[in-house]
């Protein structure tokens, strides 16, 4: 199981890496030379940046769950010690408190 979850972690680790190196490769293409143009791709970098930055917070919570999984901490709430459901870390794989003390 822990090695089937390290792969899923590792799978959408690539994928979000993917999506920053298309977000790179779509700042590199410069801008339009059209101001109302450029007033529409000034909003759509603003998009862009707040996916990157989202991408970088899920990959690093990511890299430390698989952290978790190695040194066998994986699904332990780091506040309490208790295990953390099940459903939770379906819906929220890198979860690192439970339910209660997520409150």
């Amino acid at each position: 199981m822990s090695e089937q979850l390290k792969t899923q972690f590792t799978q959408r680790i690539v994928a979000l890496q993917q999506r920053i190196d298309s977000i790179h490769q779509d700042f590199a293409e410069g801008r339009n030379a059209d101001w109302s143009e450029q007033a529409g791709e000034r909003e759509n970098d603003e998009v862009l940046n707040a996916l990157e930055s989202e991408a970088k917070i899920e990959i690093q919570q990511l890299s430390n769950a698989i952290t978790r999984i190695d040194s066998g901490n994986y699904g332990i709430c780091l506040e309490c010690g208790e295990e953390i459901a099940e459903k939770r870390l379906h819906v929220q794989p890198a979860a690192i408190k439970c339910i209660q003390c997520a409150d």
